[in-house]
C-alpha cells in the first residue's frame, strides 16, 4: 500500500481533499445537519492549508484530515489548540499503520507552524470503534448531546500524541 500525504497548499488539493471528505459525508456519521457538516468539513480549506489528504499511487484522494486552530469559546485566539474537524481513510486503506502515519505526518506538519501548538481536541460522533480510537489517542473531555447524536470531544497535549504515535513505525518524510 504505496500512500503519500499532502498538505492541501494549492486549489488541486482542496478540491482533492472537498471531493473526497463529500465522497464520504454519509461514513463519516457527523452529529450535525448537513450545513454545519459542510462547513466543519470546508473550514479547514477556507482558512488555508489545514487539510491534509493522503493519496495513493495514481494520486488519488484516499484519505483526509481537515483541522482548525483555536476554538469558539476562545474566538479562535488560542490557537495553540488544534482541533481534528474531520478524519477519514477510505475502506481499501483503512489499516491501523496509515491511521498512524497521517497523524505522525499531521504533526510534523505542526511543528513548523507559525504558533507552537500544544493541545489536540479530536470530535467523535456515537461510532463505538472511532470512541475506542480517540480514546487511545486522548482523554474525554466532554460529551454534549445533539439533535442529530451524542457529541464527545476528546483531549490530549501534544507531547502526549506524539510519545504514544513514537511507539509505532514512523513515518518516513522527505
Amino acid at each position: 500500500m504505496d500512500v503519500s500525504f499532502s498538505v492541501c497548499a494549492t486549489e488541486v488539493y482542496h478540491a482533492k481533499y472537498l471531493d473526497f471528505m463529500l465522497r464520504h459525508y454519509d461514513d463519516l456519521h457527523m452529529p450535525y445537519p448537513f450545513v454545519v457538516s459542510f462547513g466543519m468539513i470546508s473550514s479547514p480549506t477556507l482558512l488555508g492549508r489545514e487539510a491534509i489528504v493522503c493519496l495513493n499511487e495514481e494520486n488519488e484522494a484516499v484519505g483526509a484530515l481537515g483541522y482548525i486552530h483555536g476554538t469558539g469559546e476562545k474566538q479562535y485566539e488560542d490557537e495553540h489548540v488544534v482541533q481534528i474537524q474531520a478524519i477519514y481513510l477510505d475502506r481499501h486503506y483503512r489499516v491501523t499503520r496509515l491511521f498512524l502515519q497521517m497523524l505522525q505526518f499531521l504533526l510534523h506538519h505542526l511543528r513548523h507552524q507559525p504558533v507552537p501548538v500544544t493541545e489536540i481536541v479530536f470530535w467523535t460522533g456515537q461510532t463505538p470503534s472511532i470512541q475506542r480510537i480517540a480514546a487511545k489517542l486522548a482523554i474525554l473531555e466532554s460529551e454534549t448531546e445533539t439533535e442529530f447524536g451524542k457529541l464527545s470531544a476528546y483531549r490530549t497535549k501534544l507531547t502526549d500524541l506524539e510519545a504514544y504515535l513514537n511507539k509505532f513505525r514512523p513515518l518516513a518524510l522527505a
